[in-house]
């Protein structure tokens, strides 16, 4: 039960740390080429892949 808390509150700092890097970088470009719902799927696409590897990396199962 803790494990999984702190494997939450991992995935969303790292999560966030991840988008405000790339966000303060590339903001206009993104916004020019990116429809709002392709920006929406790769927010998605990323959260879900960096709380795999977090729960990867805390549990040791795939």
């Amino acid at each position: 039960m803790i494990k999984q808390r702190i494997a939450s509150l991992i995935t969303a700092a790292v999560f966030l740390g991840v988008l405000w890097v790339i966000l303060g970088r590339v903001w206009v470009v993104i916004w020019v080429q990116v429809p709002w719902w392709g920006l929406l799927l790769i927010g998605i696409a990323l959260f879900l892949m960096i709380d795999y590897l977090v729960h990867r990396a805390l549990d040791g199962k795939p």
